[in-house]
């Protein structure tokens, strides 16, 4: 198997400081908890921008002090989220010209809790093309089996890159749950030589990590999808890391470098 690409997300549009303390809300936290998550073993952060309220955002200046700070203290690969915004199709994607290492793409819609996320055909096709303009690595945002099809479409339309990297998240709420089977069906739908990672959500991120490392894929971890280390127990998103770092070695998995995960992903150096 190939090492093991450990992505952290230590913050995502919805937990805040009302939820646990130990979520990063500043682009000051973010930096200093990417830190310590890439002292880990991470190799990849994904983050989204905050305002003042905590709420999410799509604040160009916030994306930006991140990945200056990221980059400056830390051999990381930086993701930035596209992933909030609803119908701002501009907004979503400004920061592609920041040129961080990679960005999430949504490429489907799905019933996210009691709300609808919307992601229109065309709107994938437009931020997967500014992606290649900037030479932006996408990575595939996959809440259904549906959205697996669709990222394959787009690669064959030659608007990503090889090797196309899929990301499967399963247990959100009114989305695809979290079964082995679930996991090993989206896997099969992968064409050959395309690379992939798994989020599980809440309850379900031990179990997905785990299977997601014995079937010699990529995993996520972080508060953005989990806010416990086990019942009751709020996490920290380094403990996280950490845990998945103690796995990895436990199943005989390396941890891959964020330089030797620039290699696996076909990333260009910052």
């Amino acid at each position: 198997m190939d090492k093991l690409i450990i992505t952290v997300a230590p913050n995502g549009p919805v937990a805040t400081k009302e939820h646990t303390p130990h979520v990063a809300v500043t682009a000051d936290e973010v930096i200093e908890q990417g830190i310590a998550c890439w002292e880990a073993g991470a190799s990849i952060l994904h983050y989204h921008a905050r305002d003042k309220d905590q709420k999410a955002s799509l604040d160009y200046d916030y994306f930006g002090r991140v990945l200056e700070g990221l980059r400056k203290h830390t051999t990381l690969i930086v993701q930035i989220s596209t992933g909030w915004g609803l119908d701002d199709r501009e907004g979503r994607i400004r920061a592609v010209d920041l040129r961080p290492d990679m960005m999430s793409l949504n490429v489907g819609s799905v019933n996210f809790g009691p709300g609808a996320y919307v992601n229109r055909a065309a709107d994938a096709e437009y931020w997967a093309g500014k992606m290649l303009e900037f030479g932006v690595r996408p990575e595939i945002e996959c809440f259904d089996a549906s959205h697996v099809e669709t990222g394959i479409r787009l690669w064959k339309m030659g608007l990503i890159e090889d090797p196309p990297f899929f990301d499967f998240v399963l247990g959100v709420p009114n989305a695809i749950s979290y079964t082995p089977r679930n996991l090993q069906m989206m896997l099969d739908l992968l064409p050959a030589g395309a690379r992939w990672s798994c989020i599980g959500i809440a309850r379900a991120q031990l179990p997905v990590t785990t299977l997601g490392i014995v079937m010699g894929g990529n995993c996520r971890v972080g508060i953005e999808d989990n806010i416990y280390y086990s019942r009751g127990v709020l996490a920290t998103n380094v403990q996280l890391v950490e845990r998945t770092v103690r796995l990895a070695k436990e199943l005989q998995r390396e941890i891959a470098s964020p330089e030797e995960a620039r290699q696996l992903l076909g990333i260009r150096n910052s």
